[in-house]
């Protein structure tokens, strides 16, 4: 009976290493369900030969796009983040989520530690954060779960949203005098950029096609007018509804010696590892809102 004990778990190993060497490319159908992933559909090249899919995390709607490239790992992750007025939300999203608060700041140094490079950008809809890893896929796996991380929990403080959008520094006249001047990394990249003459061309487009109040005609930026109006509670408003996974994706690049079923397992285990500290979040995050009304 001890025996029995001992084969049966390396049985199931056997079984299930089997199941996830099988996944195929060309084989996937849509609709059909491998490692937690829905599939939606399969990407084809110019022969006709498959050479990714998309699938659909089925715990938490994220959308994983899959390509074999024979390259770096590397993702692409994107955020739906349609601005709501002027104040420029999901740019300053942005700045913040990856160079401000621990988590933010423990991100950003993982570049040089993990041969990793990362940037981002706000699109109109979306804002997009892209990294690669020369190192390998473990490390790439661990870089993927940390920009996560900070993607969905960010912790950095009123007073760092204050100075990286808009704030007051003393600067010095040339005849020795001081005056305040308006600061904050937001609010000088948009003030440069808004004053560009096809800037104020595409904008005017903008309203005229769309309407002043479409979301397709806010800056989603920032215009320095309504950079100038923003608090730290739009910030954490604004990531409140639209940092999640639902409304998140990742497209991600491997070389064929990882094998696809491998990709779909470890995102798997890294999203349903995000998707429990975001529920686990919840209760506390009415705590402590229900703890500042009460003050």
């Amino acid at each position: 009976m001890r025996a029995m004990h001992f084969v049966l778990p390396v049985l199931v190993m056997i079984t299930a290493s089997s199941q996830a060497a099988n996944v195929q490319l060309e084989k996937l159908k849509k609709g059909e369900v491998v490692h937690g992933f829905r599939t939606e559909a399969v990407y084809l090249n110019d022969a006709g030969n498959p050479l990714g899919a998309r699938f659909i995390h089925r715990r938490s709607g994220f959308v994983l796009d899959y390509l074999q490239i024979e390259s770096v790992p590397q993702g692409y992750t994107w955020v739906n983040s349609i601005p709501v007025g002027d104040q420029g939300e999901p740019h300053t999203q942005e700045h913040l989520l990856l160079g401000k608060g621990t988590t933010g700041r423990a991100f950003a140094g993982l570049d040089t530690m993990w041969l990793a490079s990362s940037s981002a950008f706000t699109q109109q809809w979306r804002t997009s954060y892209h990294f690669n890893t020369s190192a390998g896929k473990d490390v790439f796996f661990d870089l993927f779960a940390a920009e996560l991380n900070a993607l969905l929990h960010p912790n950095y403080t009123d007073e760092e949203i204050r100075r990286e959008v808009r704030s007051f520094g003393v600067t010095s006249n040339p005849d020795g005098s001081l005056r305040l001047e308006e600061k904050g990394s937001v609010y000088n990249e948009m003030t440069s950029s808004s004053a560009n003459r096809y800037r104020v061309l595409f904008r005017t487009m903008g309203h005229l096609v769309y309407g002043k109040n479409h979301p397709l005609a806010f800056n989603s930026g920032g215009e320095p007018s309504g950079i100038r109006t923003m608090v730290p509670e739009d910030i954490r408003k604004f990531h409140a509804e639209n940092y999640y996974l639902a409304n998140m994706g990742t497209m991600v690049a491997f070389p064929a010696s990882v094998p696809a079923a491998e990709v779909l397992q470890r995102t798997d285990a890294i999203l349903t590892r995000a998707g429990r500290r975001a529920r686990a979040a919840v209760p506390r995050r009415r705590r402590e809102t229900s703890a500042s009304q009460a003050r």
